[in-house]
C-alpha cells in the first residue's frame, strides 16, 4: 500500500556518516512531532460499538460521521409507579416505569451540532431534532468555556462535576427505557463537526496543532481520527492518498501529488564523486505478483445511514492477491470507488522504479516533488531523496494520471420512518352508561391524537384540587381517530339506520381513516 515518506537531507555531510545522522535526524524528529511508535488506526467496527471502558480512545471528528461515543457518567435506574384503571368494580394495577439519566462523550475537538441519533439501530432522534421517546436532551459542543451541566453538578456536587472542556458530549435527562427493555439503548449519533468536507491536509494540521502544513487536497467528507500520533493518522489516511511528509527547516509539510516537474536535464544526470555524467536512468520492475488484483476500500456512507460499505477496483495482469484498506472515513459511493480505481493504478505504475545521482545543487529537491527525466514520458514522484559524498540520490516512482470520475451504487439503503411528533391534540369526555346499573362514579375518557402522523403518544397529568398539584395519569392510548364535522347531520329517528343522509368530516391527519361498523361492533 502507499507509503508514508519522511525525507531528512543530511547538509553537507558525506558518505555513511552523513546517511547514519540522517537517520538518527529523522527518529529524533518522528519521535518529536509523531509520538513514539504509532499506533494502528481506527477499523469501522470501533466507531460502532459504545463503550463505557475506562482507557478506552476518544476519536477526534472532522467532517459528518456517525459514531457510538463511550458513556461517561450515568445515575442508577429511577423507578416510577402509577396507577391504571380496570374498569368499573375492578381493582387497580400498579403500573412500573423505569428511566436512567446518563452523559455521552463524542468527539475529543470541538463540534457544530448533532444530527440524527440511533437506539438500538432505530430512530431516537429524527432530522427535525424530535425524539421518538420522551427524554430530557442537552448537547455540549465541546468549547473551552463551557459550563458544568447543572444534572451532573447536583448529582456529584458543587466542584466535584468536570466541564469536560475540549469534549463535544451528550447528555440524557430521565431517558424512558420502556421501549428498551429498561436498560440503556446503545445509542449512535451523527456528529457535524464541520458543516463542510475536509482535506486530509486540514485533518493533519489540526490533529498537529498546526506544526503540519497540509498541501493534500483529496476531500472526506467525514473523518474519525483515534490514536495519540499524528504519524499513525496519516498512515490511516495514505490509504485514501499517496502522501509524503517533509521536513522543510520550519515545519512539515504533508504532500499529495506535489508541485509542478522540475525538469532534469540530460548532462545532470548520473552524477558521481569524481564528477563524471552518465545519461543512462536505470529502472526497475518489480514482477506482477508483488501488486494487488483487486483493491477494496471499506467506508462509511452518507446515503446508507453511515453504514459500512465497500468499493472495489480491479486490475487483470497476473497477479492473484488482493488488498483492502479500513478507512474510516465517510465517503460517497462514487467518491471511494474513485479512490480504489486511483489507488490501484497508482499501485500497478509504482511497480517501475528508478534511481538517479544529481549534483548538489539539486539539494532542494524533496520526497513529494516532481521531476521529468529527458526521454521519459512519465512524470516521476520522488519516494525518498539523501546525499551521499556530496551527489543527490533520488528514488523515483512514475506518477499515476489523473483519476476519472466514477459512478458507483452504494446498495439499497435500510430506511426507517422519520415523521416529526409534532403537537398532541387531546379531548376529554364523559361516558355514558352503557350497562343497566347506574354508574357510581364519573368515567372520564382521554382521546389523543397529533396533527402530524408521526405522533405515537403524551405522558397524561391530573389534577384533582384545581391545578395546585398534579399527578401522573400515565400515558395516553393507541392514536384516537379525531376530526371536524364540515357538514350537519339531517335530522332523522334515533331509532333507525340512517342510509341516506351523511356527513363530511375532517380528520385530523392524512394518516386517519375512518372505516364502517357492522351492527355487532355499532
Amino acid at each position: 500500500m502507499a507509503t508514508l515518506i519522511l525525507g531528512a537531507v543530511t547538509g553537507a555531510l558525506g558518505g555513511g556518516f552523513g546517511r547514519v545522522f540522517g537517520t538518527i535526524a529523522g527518529q529524533l524528529i518522528d519521535n518529536a512531532l509523531l509520538a513514539p511508535k504509532p499506533r494502528e488506526g481506527p477499523r469501522l467496527g470501533d466507531l460502532a460499538i459504545q463503550t463505557s471502558q475506562y482507557g478506552a480512545p476518544i476519536p477526534k471528528l472532522f467532517g459528518a460521521v456517525r459514531v457510538a461515543g463511550s458513556v461517561i457518567w450515568a445515575t442508577d435506574l429511577r423507578e416510577s409507579r402509577s396507577s391504571q384503571s380496570n374498569g368499573k368494580g375492578r381493582p387497580k394495577t400498579n403500573v412500573y416505569s423505569y428511566s436512567a439519566s446518563f452523559a455521552v462523550c463524542l468527539s475529543a475537538r470541538a463540534i457544530s451540532r448533532i444530527g440524527r441519533i440511533w437506539a438500538d439501530g432505530n430512530l431516537l432522534r429524527g432530522e427535525a431534532g424530535d425524539f421518538k421517546t420522551q427524554t430530557g436532551f442537552r448537547l455540549y459542543t465541546g468549547g473551552e468555556g463551557q459550563g458544568v451541566d447543572p444534572l451532573i453538578a447536583a448529582a456529584e456536587g458543587i466542584g466535584l462535576a468536570p466541564a469536560y472542556r475540549g469534549l463535544a458530549y451528550a447528555v440524557f435527562e430521565d431517558f424512558q427505557l420502556g421501549d428498551y427493555g429498561n436498560r440503556i439503548p446503545s445509542l449512535s449519533f451523527e456528529v457535524f463537526a464541520d458543516e463542510a468536507p475536509v482535506s486530509i491536509g486540514a485533518v493533519l494540521g489540526a490533529l498537529s496543532d498546526g506544526a503540519v502544513v497540509g498541501q493534500a487536497p483529496t476531500l472526506l467528507d467525514g473523518f474519525a481520527a483515534m490514536g495519540d500520533s499524528v504519524g499513525g493518522v496519516a498512515e490511516v489516511l495514505s490509504g485514501a492518498a499517496p502522501l509524503s511528509l517533509v521536513d522543510d527547516g520550519a515545519a512539515f509539510t504533508v504532500r499529495e501529488g506535489g508541485p509542478v516537474a522540475v525538469a532534469i536535464p540530460g548532462d545532470a544526470l548520473g552524477a558521481d564523486v569524481a564528477g563524471k555524467r552518465s545519461a543512462r536512468i536505470p529502472l526497475e520492475r518489480r514482477s506482477v505478483l508483488a501488486v494487488p488484483e483487486t483493491l477494496s476500500i471499506a467506508y462509511y456512507d452518507p446515503e446508507r445511514d453511515y453504514q459500512p460499505g465497500l468499493q472495489s477496483a480491479r486490475r487483470d495482469g497476473g497477479a492473484r492477491r488482493g488488498g483492502r484498506v479500513d478507512l474510516p472515513a465517510t465517503l460517497s459511493a462514487s467518491a471511494a470507488k474513485a479512490l480504489a480505481e486511483a489507488r490501484l493504478s497508482g499501485l500497478w505504475a509504482e511497480r517501475v522504479s528508478a534511481k538517479v545521482r544529481l549534483p548538489y545543487r539539486y539539494l532542494h529537491l524533496r520526497p513529494g516533488d516532481r521531476v521529468s527525466l529527458p526521454g521519459s514520458a512519465h512524470i516521476w514522484r520522488i519516494a525518498n531523496a539523501g546525499l551521499e559524498a556530496m551527489v543527490v540520490v533520488l528514488d523515483l516512482v512514475p506518477v499515476n494520471g489523473a483519476g476519472a470520475v466514477m459512478t458507483a451504487d452504494g446498495g439499497r439503503p435500510v430506511t426507517q420512518s422519520d415523521s416529526v411528533q409534532g403537537p398532541t391534540t387531546i379531548r376529554l369526555f364523559d361516558l355514558p352508561p352503557l350497562g343497566d346499573v347506574a354508574p357510581v362514579q364519573v368515567n372520564v375518557a382521554v382521546a389523543a391524537a397529533g396533527i402530524s402522523p408521526g405522533w405515537r403518544r403524551a405522558a397524561l397529568l391530573a389534577s384533582t384540587n384545581g391545578g395546585v398539584g398534579f399527578d401522573n395519569a400515565g400515558v395516553t392510548a393507541a392514536p384516537a381517530i379525531i376530526g371536524n364535522a364540515l357538514t350537519v347531520l339531517a335530522s332523522g329517528s334515533a331509532a333507525l339506520f340512517d342510509r341516506i343522509n351523511s356527513v363530511d368530516v375532517q380528520l385530523l391527519n392524512s394518516a386517519m381513516e375512518l372505516s364502517d361498523a357492522d351492527d355487532a361492533r355499532l
